[in-house]
């Protein structure tokens, strides 16, 4: 048995990068912001390091300071959707890092 949350478990348990891209996009963002450091732990044990950086925009998006209509920086926003189209390209296998 482990100490990991079920759903924390899932990476951990992840065998290619592209089931490791499907539960970033498919696991909430508040379990993402709250395990910021397990995940990051465990996709930089995996070397996942497109994963790193998607991880590291959202939480950089999620905690930036807003504007008066609510968003984000263009910059911030920006970043956040290059990763996350990174992401979901390694997610289809379009795509391994690295290659």
């Amino acid at each position: 048995m482990t100490h990991l949350l079920p759903i924390i478990e899932e990476l951990a348990d992840a065998t290619d990068h592209a089931t490791r891209a499907r539960w970033l996009l498919e696991t909430p963002l508040a379990v993402l912001i709250r395990d910021q450091v397990t995940v990051a732990r465990l996709l930089s044990a995996a070397a996942f390091h497109e994963g790193l950086a998607y991880l590291a925009a959202e939480i950089s998006a999620l905690s930036a300071t807003r504007g008066p209509d609510g968003l984000a920086a263009f910059s911030v926003r920006m970043t956040r959707e290059h990763a996350r189209i990174g992401i979901q390209i390694i997610a289809r296998g379009g795509a391994e890092e690295g290659k």
